[in-house]
Order: structure tokens, then C-alpha cells, then sequence
């Protein structure tokens, strides 16, 4: 189902217009907005233009509130995958007390990231008012924001990179292809480096998809790291301890 509705929908998604940052920033310039503490927040909410959107933010305390910290937003997949259920698998929260960075996990609405122009639209401007908010809550590095997302997730993180090259740093994706919106290029404002991960075993998502990723990406000039896994499937690459390669990735490229 979950490929049929790639090919249907999340690759339809041609000649779209997403909103700019600014518009975002200023759906929650006027909500209050709590002082930043350490501590996993499970239910953390905002509201962007007329709707609720939901996060999870784990700030644990290897960070140190009163300086600048690295940001990770990590995006879920599609379908049974959530904010609440992407940590259990990937283990990142682990990885952001040992490397003393903020961690953020968006939920999508309707169980999946940027199926339509429209829903791109919408999920942009809560990436933006998100991050606006985490800025006034937190000192949050502006060099050192990244964007990581499994599967549609993926998708949706590479997105995020074309159409946020400015404001992020770099992104990864793990077993998450680009969409139709890149069929005549990315055409980001910035080459923005990118992380690739994929399974050659991955019988959803096929690993051709992500070796042709790569090559547009270098075409146009950006900066990739491409990791195979041999025998993986559609899941998270934990035994080949790829988060400790994707954040060595990250931490090797700020934002320039």
C-alpha cells in the first residue's frame, strides 16, 4: 500500500509552491512560549495557521541550556510509524545525550509527510513555526540545524533540504526516496550536504531509486555520503550503527 501511495501521491506532488519560512514564523510569533528545560516532552503541541500539530522534544541534559546546541529533527514514516514510535526503533534519543544536542520529532498528519501540494505545504509551515518555536524556547546553533527522516519520513527530509537550503545544515535519509518535485532537479538554493542510507534488500522502497538519488545529487553539485547495506530490508540500519556515521556526517558539515 505504502508504495502504491508513493508512486500515487507522494511522487504526484509535481510543481507545487510551498510556503516561505516567514509565513510560519509568524503563525506563532504571538504564542507564549516556556522557558526551555531539560527532559523528554512527549506531548508538546502548537498551533499553525488553523490547525494542532503534534511533537515529541527530548532535550537531555548533556545538553548545556546556556549555549548555542546542534538541532535534529527527525521525521517518521508513513502509516503505523509516529513520533512516539520512531524513537523505540532508531534509538536517537541515545545518540542526542552522547553527542549534547537537541532532538525534535514532528507527527504528521494523517499518517504520512507531504502527499499533495497542499499537505507539502502545510507539513513546510509546521517545520517552520516548529522551529521557530524551539528558538525562542532554546539557544538553538542557526549553523547546526539537521533534518534525518526514515522512509516516507525520508522523503520528507530531503524536501525539507531543497526547500530549506538556507536554513539547514544538512540532511539525512534513510531508506526514503527524493519526490517528482525534483524530476527536472533539485535546484536548491544552497547545495546543502545529504546522508543516504538504503537496504539493498529493501523490497518497498527499491535500492535503485536511492543510487539514482545520489547520482542527481552529485550532478547538481551537493555533497553525499551514500551507505548501502547489504542484505537490509525497509528498516533502520542499527547494527551498522548508522547514527553514529550520520552524526559524524553532520558534525563534519555545519552549515556554511
Amino acid at each position: 500500500m505504502f508504495r502504491a501511495l508513493v508512486l500515487a501521491g507522494v511522487f504526484s506532488a509535481v510543481g507545487c509552491a510551498p510556503s516561505a519560512p516567514v509565513e510560519a514564523a509568524a503563525a506563532v510569533a504571538g504564542e507564549p512560549v516556556p522557558p526551555g528545560k531539560h527532559g523528554t516532552f512527549a506531548k508538546e503541541s502548537l498551533t499553525v495557521g488553523a490547525a494542532e500539530r503534534n511533537y515529541r522534544l527530548v532535550v537531555p541534559k548533556s545538553v548545556e541550556l546556556g549555549k548555542p546546541a546542534p538541532l535534529l529533527v527527525a521525521f517518521h514514516g508513513m502509516g503505523i510509524d509516529s513520533k512516539d514510535f520512531m524513537p523505540v526503533y532508531t534509538k536517537l534519543n541515545d545518540l542526542a545525550a552522547a553527542k549534547k544536542f537537541i532532538l525534535v520529532y514532528p507527527q504528521s498528519e494523517g499518517s504520512a509527510w507531504g502527499l499533495h501540494p497542499d499537505k507539502i505545504k502545510a507539513d513546510l509551515a509546521f517545520f517552520d513555526a516548529l522551529l521557530t518555536r524551539l528558538q525562542k524556547q532554546y539557544k538553538i546553533d542557526a549553523d547546526r540545524i539537521f533534518t534525518v527522516g526514515m522512509s516516507n519520513g525520508g522523503y520528507f527530509s530531503h524536501l525539507v533540504g531543497a526547500e530549506r537550503s538556507k536554513v539547514v545544515a544538512a540532511v539525512a535519509s534513510h531508506s526514503g526516496p527524493l519526490g517528482l518535485q525534483t524530476l527536472l532537479g533539485i535546484n536548491a538554493a544552497r547545495k546543502f550536504p545529504v546522508f543516504i542510507v538504503h537496504g539493498d534488500a529493501d523490497k518497498l522502497l527499491p535500492v535503485e531509486w536511492a543510487r539514482d538519488n545520489r547520482d542527481k545529487y552529485k550532478k547538481e553539485g551537493h555533497e553525499v555520503k551514500y551507505v548501502e547495506v547489504a542484505g537490509l530490508g525497509h528498516a533502520w540500519a542499527t547494527k551498522q550503527k548508522i547514527n553514529e556515521q550520520m552524526w559524524e556526517f553532520f558534525e563534519e558539515h555545519p552549515k556554511k
